[in-house]
């Protein structure tokens, strides 16, 4: 009776909390609504607290891609184009998409016998509408893990109410009385074939009359990985996606439960910085369950990630001025764990060179856009890859294209046979001697680029070097300003869609005019050059602090450095150097240099032991000169 009572009380408290929050508490025989989570895993100033900020696991995802999946109007449009074009095969369609945008919807369908799942009955279900939720991921079981059979949403669950978690010991006796669950210890959850089941994605190749010819590897951001450093790391999906807390946290507000360490971070975020804005802006009319502060907060996050965690930049500062020609050379590096841009193959990344002589006389631009977010100059059907960019209407532009069958460019996925380029910015590590290379390989002139992934013979740089010429600049002051820009939709695409009558497309559409499309800026870099002053082919100056290989790193990484005649005395005597590492609050943990060297190029590896995960910084010190990168330890 005691039993009972508490559970009638907890479920009275529960519908109180979810009528502010708007959390579905509706359940099926195989699922359970988020909003019947939130009672326990809440955040009240105690549980789910860290240094009184909220961490609760549904205060993250409420606001995040996965957490709005099955309401997100750019994929209800792509959906819609599909069947549009193909629906003889509406039900194919729509189940394939719905396995992984609303799980729930779709595994309870299969369950109870039915062939395939609709976007009408999710519309009607607002359990379905729970989008990638607390109860899918929860529930999926190891079995099929890392093989092919557990890819394109083919996950595990089974109506056995068993919740994994990544703690051990747990007591599942209030669980099972509040909401029918019972919670079991297993370390699957925090590994990357538990993402793989829905973001390793193939898709039916058609024809143009609809007959099914192949498939295609929409996305493959595990397979990617696999072909990287990161494994062998032991650096995991969960490692960048659901960033650890260390402190101990109280997890439930009900019980007498220990306090756990490490806490993982439900934050869930990747580049999807213009459709979180474009969910924060239509909040009610897409009956969505976050607040715009719960929308700011994940995109505050994303803004981080791309700035700080994606991608490095590096303008060379041995810029070479012969015969009118100013030549400049670009590093750009990938530091996730997967291609970028990655997944479904609509984004994009771009150099945005500009040259002025004197601010704001601009004599060269690679890379501009216009109100609409399209890339100026950019080919027709696509920009291919560049190791030399000498004119401005050649853009270096990251992105995977692809064609039909009939070898024409296309924007319809099921149209998609093969790509015709492929150049996004592989992880660190990547070969051509993976075993699944073929599925993830690197398409079109990139392929033959020897600054594309490479350091001379040695495969697996993560990043590509482009070398821009200027022509005709007289000796005088420019300022060259070179930015890595990112999009989340390609304009194309929606190009694509657009004249189709939808409901769903049109209603995309209205959103997609009333918010620009303009790229995010992940980095910028600005060069103030003098032309004409040095020697003919002299470099301006040859110092050099290069990103370390691998970063993020665990636990050794190594760390290249250049010393110039420019920094040595006139008679290039050896001098002293010294390279540190330092903490995010300025205390010195390493002195890696500390002695005479001559000019030339140095390597020195460092190895992080006994130090936490986080950002750490290490300083180059030659006379006069210094120069500071940051690095990031996952452990």
């Amino acid at each position: 009776m005691k039993t009972i009572i508490t559970a009638l009380l907890i479920l009275f408290i529960t519908n109180f909390i979810n009528s502010q929050t708007e959390l579905p508490t509706g359940t099926s025989v195989l699922f359970s609504g988020s909003g019947n989570c939130i009672l326990c895993h809440n955040s009240n100033g105690s549980a789910m607290t860290w240094n009184g900020i909220d961490v609760s696991p549904i205060t993250y995802w409420r606001s995040t891609m996965m957490g709005n999946a099955s309401k997100d109007p750019l994929w209800r449009a792509v959906v819609a184009e599909e069947v549009h074009n193909f629906p003889q095969h509406q039900e194919l369609i729509e189940s394939t998409c719905l396995k992984c945008h609303s799980p729930m919807g779709y595994t309870q369908a299969i369950y109870n016998g039915q062939s395939g799942y609709s976007m009408a009955e999710l519309k009607q279900d607002p359990l379905a509408n729970d989008g990638v939720s607390c109860t899918t991921c929860h529930q999926i079981k190891p079995d099929n893990f890392g093989t092919q059979q557990s890819y394109s949403g083919n996950y595990i669950i089974e109506a056995d109410s068993i919740l994994y978690g990544p703690y051990e010991n747990s007591d599942t006796t209030l669980m099972w009385a509040i909401i029918g669950y019972k919670s079991q210890y297993s370390p699957h959850v925090n590994q990357s074939e538990l993402c793989a089941t829905c973001h390793t994605l193939f898709t039916p190749t058609m024809d143009a009359q609809g007959n099914i010819i192949g498939e295609f590897p929409e996305q493959t951001p595990y397979i990617e990985w696999k072909n990287s450093v990161y494994p062998s790391q032991n650096i995991q999906c969960q490692d960048c996606h659901m960033p650890k807390i260390y402190d101990p946290i109280k997890i439930s507000g009900m019980g007498n439960f220990p306090d756990r360490t490490p806490f993982w971070r439900h934050t869930f975020v990747g580049g999807n910085f213009y459709m979180q804005n474009l969910l924060k802006n239509n909040i009610d009319s897409l009956g969505l369950t976050a607040d715009p502060e719960h929308f700011d907060s994940t995109v505050a996050r994303t803004e981080y990630g791309l700035k700080e965690l994606s991608a490095e930049l590096t303008a060379s500062s041995n810029y070479r001025f012969q015969d009118n020609l100013l030549e400049v050379k670009l590093f750009i590096k990938n530091l996730t764990g997967h291609k970028i841009p990655t997944g479904i193959p609509f984004r994009r990344m771009w150099v945005h060179l500009k040259v002025e002589q004197g601010i704001g006389n601009v004599i060269f631009e690679s890379g501009e856009w216009n109100a609409e977010g399209k890339i100026v100059n950019y080919n027709s059907d696509y920009e291919p890859h560049y190791d030399l960019i000498d004119a401005e209407d050649q853009v270096q532009v990251y992105e995977g294209v692809f064609i039909n069958n009939e070898q024409q460019v296309t924007y319809t996925l099921l149209r998609a046979f093969e790509y015709i380029k492929d150049n996004r910015l592989p992880p660190q590590g990547f070969t051509t001697n993976y075993v699944g290379y073929d599925t993830v390989k690197i398409v079109g002139n990139a392929l033959d680029d020897t600054n594309f992934n490479r350091y001379g013979t040695y495969q697996g740089s993560g990043g590509d070097s482009v070398t821009y010429l200027i022509p005709g600049l007289p000796g005088t002051e420019y300022r060259i300003t070179a930015e890595v820009c990112y999009q989340t939709v390609k304009t194309q695409l929606v190009d694509h869609i657009r004249p189709i009558n939808n409901g769903d497309i049109n209603r995309f559409v209205n959103m997609y005019d009333a918010l620009p499309n303009i790229p995010f800026i992940m980095k910028q870099e600005v060069l103030d050059i003098v032309t004409g002053v040095k020697d003919d082919k002299s470099p301006v100056n040859e110092f050099n602090l290069e990103q370390n290989y691998p970063n993020p790193f665990n636990p050794t990484t190594i760390i290249r450095y250049t010393i110039s005649s420019v920094i040595a005395s006139e008679t290039k005597q050896s001098q002293i150097v010294t390279l540190k590492v330092y903490d995010v609050l300025g205390n010195e943990v390493a002195t890696l240099v500390n002695e005479e060297k001559p000019e030339g190029t140095y390597e020195v590896e460092f190895s992080a032991d006994g130090l936490t995960s986080g950002i750490y910084f290490y300083k180059l010190q030659a006379g006069e000169f210094s120069q500071s990168r940051k690095m990031l330890l996952l452990k």
